[in-house]
C-alpha cells in the first residue's frame, strides 16, 4: 500500500472504532474490535478487518451487526476525511489469530520429528 492509502486506512480504522465505542447502540457490535483496514488503490473499497471478544454473539451476528451500520459509519466518516467520494465498507472476520496459531502448531510437529 502506499502512503497515503496507509494514512486514510489508518484514520477509517480510528473513525471505525470510535463510532463503535461511542456512538452505535447496537449491542450485537460493542464485542467488535477493528483490526485493520485495507483500502484499495483508487480508494474506492475499504476492506475492513474485524475480531470479537466476549461470548454473548456469534461472528455473524456480529457482522450482521456491523453491516447494518454501514451507511452511519460512512456519514461518519465524509464529514472527518477529506475525500470526494467515501470508501464503500466492507466487513471479514480476521482469522489471522487463527491462521498464525495453525501454522505454530505445524511447525512445531515438524520441528519434533
Amino acid at each position: 500500500m502506499k502512503k497515503r492509502q496507509m494514512r486514510l486506512a489508518d484514520e477509517i480504522r480510528d473513525i471505525i472504532a470510535t463510532c463503535i465505542m461511542q456512538e452505535l447502540s447496537d449491542p450485537r457490535i460493542h464485542e467488535a474490535v477493528i483490526t485493520h483496514v485495507r483500502l484499495s488503490p483508487d480508494l474506492q473499497v475499504a476492506t475492513v478487518y474485524f475480531r470479537f471478544y466476549g461470548e454473548k454473539h456469534t461472528k455473524d451476528e456480529i457482522l450482521r451487526g456491523l453491516e447494518s451500520c454501514r451507511g452511519f459509519l460512512r456519514g461518519t466518516m465524509s464529514k472527518s476525511l477529506a475525500l470526494r467520494r467515501v470508501p464503500e465498507l466492507r466487513f471479514f472476520y480476521d482469522e489471522s489469530v487463527e491462521e498464525g496459531a495453525r501454522i505454530e502448531g505445524l511447525l512445531a510437529k515438524i520441528h519434533k520429528g
